[in-house]
């Protein structure tokens, strides 16, 4: 898929400039896809490809024998047997309409080789007349009536044959170079429109020149959408951050994986999932707890272990640099070398002022390797370790290129596997000293005394382990627990805990301190925002509940574990 958009990217330079040889790109649309698959087609198709006969029985049992029914108004009505198409959802459907699109993909090899088809420029070494990605179809051509005529000439014999037929009126043509009279032509001819830059395709706008920052709108409008199905969910922290990470994340993993991410959208996506991991909105801006910066961290390091934007993003083009160096088999890469390395490698080509983005930042990443290496020949050695090394390639690179924190000796026990996330997430902020203590809030004027005791002022030091109300709850669970050891301070308890090993005992003192944390603050806001109060036997009582939750959950799995 990101070889066809780095590809795009490449061809559509020229599209933009008045002088250019004449050039055109059909971005097809087919009806209804997967519903219009004729199934003689689908299985004569099959057995040419040279399936064995009865793996295409079975494939057409599969297909033939699907029953559908009508929802009206959230009721079931009828049970009636399919004519055409594939299901939509089905696992094996993708790979059947593969089939179906390698046909297509052979027909306009075909028209290449008609006396009057004319390559798209840059086009003709590979012999590119269509690019692909299931049914998201671009096809190349020169810009002119006779080269279009023999593409759309296979276009109908491919619809006749297959039912997959074209709709003009979501289907656009590209023009680059190409006089009115002969676009008018081949408009007329086709019933396709004419496009306008940007175009979607694979779900990326795409365009002949740099892209700017309001035209990757699309992304950022749907991490907002995201998040507006998530508001009034009454979220924690800890589920904020994992709907973040594998969420918002991996929506803009995307994105990173083909375009180098301007400073002013990657400030957008992080002013976006900021306000939401801290509030759970988009709108609501509060000041962070916690640095972006310090959040995108390692947690061995303080952070949360989100990515940082920016050192993803040129992990990405670290491992396209290394691709092209390794000439990988892919028609980008192939097209990279014919027309960027003609004359050179890709250690001592440099970028061109009319080159695409992508080439201009992937230049970029590499000068930034022998920046660090001293020479191409270390920079290869750099980049031969990420691949062989154990793990993937790309973090090995992220390692590289992020900011490297001060690791720190607490990691191990505020992030206790047996913990609950919502638990560590706020024994991280209180060892940070990072929560909303009243003596954290000068602007704000109530009453700064702690609200347990009523005598002294509250500050993480003073509420989790000095305040008389804490200090008695505390007798209790070390009581209960068995522990004797004297605990003056949060980095005190730690302390003790940090060496332990993964005995069962320990992990469950780590995750005890964790419990206790989360209470005690769980317990301070009740009394703040709600007004209520519970004694200290009942928050030690929540507390045991917790204990053996967390115990029982994971009590058989450990001593599996120690079997095995």
């Amino acid at each position: 898929m990101s070889d066809n958009i780095n590809l795009v990217q490449e061809l559509l330079r020229q599209y933009g400039r008045k002088r250019s040889s004449p050039r055109c790109l059909l971005k097809v649309d087919f009806k209804k896809a997967f519903d219009s698959v004729q199934w003689d087609f689908l299985a004569n198709l099959l057995r040419q490809l040279g399936f064995p006969a009865h793996f295409v029985l079975l494939v057409m049992e599969c297909v033939s024998t699907a029953s559908y029914s009508v929802a009206v108004n959230g009721d079931i009505h009828g049970f009636f047997l399919g004519k055409s198409g594939v299901r939509q959802g089905d696992p094996l459907s993708p790979y059947l309409f593969i089939c179906c699109m390698e046909y297509f993909s052979r027909l306009l090899k075909l028209s290449s080789q008609h006396d009057n088809f004319r390559f798209h420029p840059r086009c003709e070494v590979q012999g590119i007349t269509h690019l692909a990605f299931a049914d998201d179809a671009l096809l190349l051509s020169r810009g002119d009536s006779s080269s279009v005529h023999c593409l759309l000439q296979q276009i109908t014999l491919f619809g006749k044959t297959s039912g997959l037929y074209i709709n003009p009126q979501k289907s656009s043509i590209f023009f680059g170079g190409a006089g009115t009279t002969q676009k008018q032509s081949i408009l007329t001819e086709s019933g396709f429109r004419e496009g306008s830059f940007p175009f979607t395709y694979l779900g990326v706008p795409l365009s002949p020149h740099r892209l700017l920052a309001s035209q990757f709108s699309p992304l950022l409008q749907d991490l907002k959408s995201s998040v507006q199905g998530w508001i009034g969910k009454h979220l924690t922290y800890a589920g904020r951050l994992e709907l973040t990470r594998s969420v918002l994340f991996g929506k803009v993993q995307f994105w990173l994986n083909i375009f180098p991410l301007p400073d002013v959208v990657m400030r957008n996506i992080i002013s976006i999932c900021r306000n939401f991991l801290w509030t759970g909105d988009i709108h609501r801006s509060t000041s962070a707890l916690v640095a972006w910066k310090s959040i995108c961290l390692p947690k061995s390091e303080g952070g949360l272990g989100l990515f940082d934007l920016r050192a993803r993003n040129r992990s990405f083009l670290g491992k396209q640099l290394w691709n092209i160096h390794l000439k990988m088999d892919s028609v980008w890469i192939r097209w990279i070398h014919h027309f960027y390395l003609s004359s050179g490698t890709i250690w001592s080509i440099q970028a061109h002022h009319t080159s695409s983005p992508l080439w201009k930042a992937i230049i970029s990443v590499r000068d930034l390797l022998l920046q660090h290496c001293g020479d191409s020949e270390s920079s290869i050695t750099l980049l031969n370790s990420w691949s062989a090394g154990v793990g993937p390639f790309l973090s090995h690179a992220y390692e590289f290129f992020r900011p490297i924190g001060q690791a720190v000796s607490w990691g191990r026990v505020v992030w206790e596997q047996w913990s609950l996330p919502k638990h560590s997430f706020i024994l991280w902020l209180a060892v940070l000293g990072k929560l909303r203590t009243r003596d954290r809030l000068r602007f704000v004027p109530p009453d700064p005394n702690c609200m347990f005791c009523r005598r002294e002022e509250e500050s993480h030091g003073h509420l989790f382990f000095a305040c008389e109300w804490t200090c008695r709850l505390w007798v209790l669970i070390k009581s209960w627990l068995r522990i004797e050891r004297v605990m003056q301070t949060l980095a005190s308890a730690i302390r003790g805990l940090r060496f332990q090993r993964n005995s069962l005992v320990a992990r469950m003192k780590r995750a005890a301190l964790s419990i206790t944390t989360y209470l005690i603050w769980e317990e301070r806001n009740k009394r703040v925002f709600d007004g209520r109060s519970r004694e200290i036997s009942a928050v030690f009582r929540r507390f045991q509940i917790l204990f053996y939750t967390v115990f029982h959950f994971h009590e058989k799995d450990h001593f599996l574990l120690n079997m095995g």
